[in-house]
């Protein structure tokens, strides 16, 4: 029971986290759109949106896997950090290489890991292609 308790407690974390994230770089994006620098260069415009875009995520996904690694150390699964934040990406990814496995009093606090993964890719993938789908029209009526 307490590893679906810790589980859901940050899967929670990485929800919010994540979601601020996404939340905090909208205006960001939206400034870069309209900013004068921009207005001509369609090529720079969209890279710089892209960029700032991609860098919001990565920090966010970053954060998740250092908060999963840490709450590994904390629990006694993992001593070295080096192998702690390995099996954290390997589990939030969910590649699950398989080379590092926990026993049965970590492995459904693990899932959780990988359960934040997936929910967090899909918010991303969804800003993502609302992104570009912002952009993209802009860019294709510009270049005709």
């Amino acid at each position: 029971m307490a590893q679906i308790v810790w589980g859901t407690c940050l899967l929670g974390w990485c929800t919010l986290i994540h979601v601020a994230i996404v939340t905090m770089s909208i205006p960001v994006v939206g400034r870069l759109g309209q900013a004068k620098l921009f207005q001509t260069r369609s090529t720079l415009r969209t890279s710089a949106i892209l960029l700032a875009v991609g860098l919001a995520l990565l920090f966010g996904h970053s954060v998740q896997i250092w908060s999963w690694s840490l709450a590994f150390m904390w629990m006694g699964f993992f001593e070295d950090t080096a192998q702690s934040f390995y099996f954290a990406t390997v589990t939030y990814t969910t590649l699950g290489y398989g080379d590092i496995v926990l026993g049965a009093e970590a492995r459904v606090f693990a899932t959780f890991a990988a359960v934040a993964g997936l929910f967090t890719f899909g918010v991303s993938t969804a800003y993502l292609i609302g992104v570009l789908g912002r952009i993209l029209p802009d860019v294709f009526s510009q270049s005709s």
